[in-house]
Protein backbone atom coordinates (compact mmCIF):
# COMPACT_ATOMS: atom_id res chain seq x y z
CA UNK A 1 0.00 0.00 0.00
CA UNK A 2 1.55 3.65 -0.88
CA UNK A 3 2.45 5.82 1.88
CA UNK A 4 -0.13 9.32 1.54
CA UNK A 5 1.94 11.92 1.34
CA UNK A 6 1.83 14.97 3.54
CA UNK A 7 2.40 18.26 4.06
CA UNK A 8 2.79 19.97 7.55
CA UNK A 9 1.33 23.32 8.57
CA UNK A 10 1.78 24.55 12.41
CA UNK A 11 -1.48 26.93 13.09
CA UNK A 12 -1.79 29.10 15.93
CA UNK A 13 -4.47 28.27 18.60
CA UNK A 14 -4.96 31.61 20.25
CA UNK A 15 -2.81 34.81 21.41
CA UNK A 16 -0.29 33.16 23.72
CA UNK A 17 3.02 32.79 22.63
CA UNK A 18 4.17 29.62 21.34
CA UNK A 19 0.32 28.12 20.83
CA UNK A 20 0.64 26.61 18.01
CA UNK A 21 -1.01 22.88 16.63
CA UNK A 22 0.50 20.81 13.91
CA UNK A 23 -1.37 19.29 11.35
CA UNK A 24 -0.64 17.13 8.31
CA UNK A 25 -2.47 18.16 4.94
CA UNK A 26 -2.53 15.50 2.47
CA UNK A 27 -0.59 16.59 -0.90
CA UNK A 28 -1.77 16.38 -4.17
CA UNK A 29 0.41 13.76 -6.52
CA UNK A 30 0.66 14.65 -10.00
CA UNK A 31 -0.71 10.93 -10.30
CA UNK A 32 -4.32 12.01 -9.06
CA UNK A 33 -4.38 15.08 -11.52
CA UNK A 34 -3.26 13.05 -14.63
CA UNK A 35 -5.49 10.07 -13.64
CA UNK A 36 -8.63 11.86 -13.14
CA UNK A 37 -8.05 14.86 -16.00
CA UNK A 38 -11.49 15.63 -17.27
CA UNK A 39 -11.80 16.07 -20.95
CA UNK A 40 -13.96 17.35 -23.51
CA UNK A 41 -16.29 20.46 -22.73
CA UNK A 42 -17.07 20.34 -18.58
CA UNK A 43 -18.67 23.64 -18.38
CA UNK A 44 -22.41 23.77 -20.28
CA UNK A 45 -22.96 28.01 -20.41
CA UNK A 46 -26.48 28.61 -20.00
CA UNK A 47 -28.25 31.18 -20.94
CA UNK A 48 -26.97 33.91 -18.46
CA UNK A 49 -23.53 32.90 -18.90
CA UNK A 50 -22.23 35.13 -21.69
CA UNK A 51 -18.74 35.15 -23.56
CA UNK A 52 -16.74 32.92 -25.38
CA UNK A 53 -16.55 29.65 -23.50
CA UNK A 54 -15.17 27.76 -26.71
CA UNK A 55 -11.55 26.92 -25.37
CA UNK A 56 -12.13 25.25 -22.02
CA UNK A 57 -8.54 24.20 -21.24
CA UNK A 58 -9.22 26.53 -17.91
CA UNK A 59 -12.37 24.26 -17.27
CA UNK A 60 -11.00 21.01 -17.82
CA UNK A 61 -8.24 21.71 -15.39
CA UNK A 62 -10.35 23.18 -13.13
CA UNK A 63 -12.81 20.64 -13.54
CA UNK A 64 -10.10 18.36 -12.58
CA UNK A 65 -8.94 19.88 -9.32
CA UNK A 66 -12.85 19.60 -8.40
CA UNK A 67 -12.50 15.79 -9.23
CA UNK A 68 -9.54 15.48 -6.44
CA UNK A 69 -11.05 17.16 -4.11
CA UNK A 70 -9.85 20.57 -4.60
CA UNK A 71 -12.97 22.95 -4.22
CA UNK A 72 -10.64 26.22 -5.90
CA UNK A 73 -12.98 28.12 -3.08
CA UNK A 74 -10.22 31.11 -3.13
CA UNK A 75 -10.68 31.42 -6.92
CA UNK A 76 -12.11 34.79 -7.03
CA UNK A 77 -11.33 38.35 -8.07
CA UNK A 78 -10.28 39.20 -4.20
CA UNK A 79 -7.38 36.82 -4.51
CA UNK A 80 -6.86 36.90 -8.53
CA UNK A 81 -6.44 40.04 -10.72
CA UNK A 82 -8.11 39.96 -13.94
CA UNK A 83 -5.91 39.12 -17.06
CA UNK A 84 -4.23 42.36 -18.42
CA UNK A 85 -6.93 43.79 -20.56
CA UNK A 86 -9.83 42.05 -18.95
CA UNK A 87 -12.58 43.86 -17.29
CA UNK A 88 -13.18 41.06 -14.73
CA UNK A 89 -11.91 37.82 -14.08
CA UNK A 90 -12.90 34.63 -15.52
CA UNK A 91 -14.62 33.23 -13.27
CA UNK A 92 -17.70 30.50 -13.56
CA UNK A 93 -19.30 28.30 -10.71
CA UNK A 94 -19.29 24.42 -12.40
CA UNK A 95 -21.66 21.97 -9.78
CA UNK A 96 -21.56 24.87 -7.25
CA UNK A 97 -17.48 25.56 -6.88
CA UNK A 98 -15.70 28.59 -8.76
CA UNK A 99 -13.97 27.45 -11.61
CA UNK A 100 -11.25 29.66 -14.45
CA UNK A 101 -12.42 30.71 -17.56
CA UNK A 102 -8.86 32.01 -18.64
CA UNK A 103 -5.49 30.07 -18.70
CA UNK A 104 -3.59 33.04 -17.71
CA UNK A 105 -5.72 33.66 -14.03
CA UNK A 106 -5.91 29.79 -13.03
CA UNK A 107 -2.16 30.38 -13.55
CA UNK A 108 -2.03 33.13 -11.59
CA UNK A 109 -4.13 31.44 -8.40
CA UNK A 110 -1.81 28.95 -8.81
CA UNK A 111 1.10 30.99 -7.95
CA UNK A 112 -0.80 31.52 -4.60
CA UNK A 113 -0.13 28.01 -3.70
CA UNK A 114 -3.62 27.18 -3.31
CA UNK A 115 -3.16 23.25 -2.38
CA UNK A 116 -0.61 21.19 -1.09
CA UNK A 117 1.70 19.78 -3.74
CA UNK A 118 2.70 23.17 -5.63
CA UNK A 119 5.81 24.41 -5.26
CA UNK A 120 5.99 27.93 -3.90
CA UNK A 121 6.93 29.54 -7.13
CA UNK A 122 6.68 28.53 -10.63
CA UNK A 123 9.55 28.09 -13.05
CA UNK A 124 9.71 30.03 -15.96
CA UNK A 125 10.37 28.13 -18.59
CA UNK A 126 9.54 30.58 -21.79
CA UNK A 127 10.97 30.10 -25.12
CA UNK A 128 11.81 27.78 -28.35
CA UNK A 129 13.40 25.13 -25.70
CA UNK A 130 10.59 24.72 -23.09
CA UNK A 131 9.81 21.45 -23.72
CA UNK A 132 13.77 20.61 -22.86
CA UNK A 133 13.54 22.10 -19.64
CA UNK A 134 10.88 19.89 -18.22
CA UNK A 135 11.28 16.63 -19.87
CA UNK A 136 11.12 13.67 -17.45
CA UNK A 137 9.30 16.25 -14.86
CA UNK A 138 5.53 16.02 -14.31
CA UNK A 139 3.29 19.67 -13.02
CA UNK A 140 0.88 21.87 -14.27
CA UNK A 141 1.97 24.26 -17.93
CA UNK A 142 0.59 27.73 -18.59
CA UNK A 143 0.92 28.97 -21.81
CA UNK A 144 0.64 32.88 -22.44
CA UNK A 145 -0.34 34.84 -25.25
CA UNK A 146 0.57 32.31 -28.15
CA UNK A 147 -2.49 32.62 -30.24
CA UNK A 148 -4.79 35.36 -31.66
CA UNK A 149 -8.52 36.23 -30.59
CA UNK A 150 -10.46 37.83 -33.15
CA UNK A 151 -9.55 41.53 -34.39
CA UNK A 152 -5.59 40.54 -32.60
CA UNK A 153 -2.22 40.47 -34.18
CA UNK A 154 0.24 38.40 -33.16
CA UNK A 155 1.94 41.70 -31.48
CA UNK A 156 -0.86 41.51 -29.39
CA UNK A 157 -1.96 37.93 -28.96
CA UNK A 158 -3.75 37.04 -25.84
CA UNK A 159 -4.46 33.11 -26.43
CA UNK A 160 -3.12 31.00 -23.91
CA UNK A 161 -3.45 27.09 -22.63
CA UNK A 162 -2.91 25.54 -19.59
CA UNK A 163 -2.50 21.77 -19.13
CA UNK A 164 -1.06 18.92 -17.52
CA UNK A 165 2.11 17.72 -18.50
CA UNK A 166 3.64 14.07 -17.78
CA UNK A 167 7.29 14.37 -18.28
CA UNK A 168 6.83 14.30 -21.97
CA UNK A 169 3.50 14.87 -23.42
CA UNK A 170 0.12 17.04 -23.00
CA UNK A 171 -3.03 15.77 -21.99
CA UNK A 172 -5.25 13.97 -24.62
CA UNK A 173 -8.46 15.95 -25.41
CA UNK A 174 -11.04 13.79 -27.78
CA UNK A 175 -9.77 12.95 -31.14
CA UNK A 176 -8.55 16.00 -32.66
CA UNK A 177 -6.70 16.46 -29.36
CA UNK A 178 -4.89 13.09 -29.46
CA UNK A 179 -3.88 13.84 -33.08
CA UNK A 180 -2.55 17.21 -32.15
CA UNK A 181 -0.53 15.76 -28.66
CA UNK A 182 0.81 13.51 -31.03
CA UNK A 183 1.63 15.70 -33.79
CA UNK A 184 3.94 18.01 -31.53
CA UNK A 185 5.53 15.46 -29.51
CA UNK A 186 6.24 12.21 -31.11
CA UNK A 187 6.55 14.17 -34.51
CA UNK A 188 8.02 17.64 -33.36
CA UNK A 189 5.46 19.32 -35.91
CA UNK A 190 5.38 22.65 -34.09
CA UNK A 191 3.74 24.79 -36.88
CA UNK A 192 1.19 22.47 -39.32
CA UNK A 193 0.16 23.64 -42.61
CA UNK A 194 -2.62 24.14 -43.39
CA UNK A 195 -2.84 25.76 -39.57
CA UNK A 196 -4.70 23.02 -37.61
CA UNK A 197 -2.95 24.74 -34.36
CA UNK A 198 -0.45 27.54 -33.51
CA UNK A 199 2.93 27.10 -32.02
CA UNK A 200 3.28 26.86 -28.30
CA UNK A 201 6.97 28.14 -28.42
CA UNK A 202 5.47 31.29 -29.82
CA UNK A 203 3.91 32.18 -26.34
CA UNK A 204 5.19 35.57 -24.92
CA UNK A 205 5.28 33.59 -21.01
CA UNK A 206 5.55 29.88 -20.37
CA UNK A 207 5.11 28.90 -16.26
CA UNK A 208 5.59 25.50 -15.13
CA UNK A 209 4.15 24.23 -11.79
CA UNK A 210 6.30 20.96 -10.41
CA UNK A 211 3.63 18.78 -9.47
CA UNK A 212 5.70 15.16 -8.02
Amino acid sequence: MSKILVQQAKVRTNTIKDSVCKIDVPVVKFSDLWDNYVSGAPFKPGPEDKGDYSNQCALRVSATFHKVGIQMSSFSQKTVKPMPGAKALGRVMMDGKPAAVRAYELGEWLKLQPFCGLPKQPEDITGKDWESKVKGRTGIIMFHAYWTREGQTAANASGGHIDLWNGSRLTNNGIAGTLETFARFSLGIHRPWPHFYSDLRASKLILFFEVK
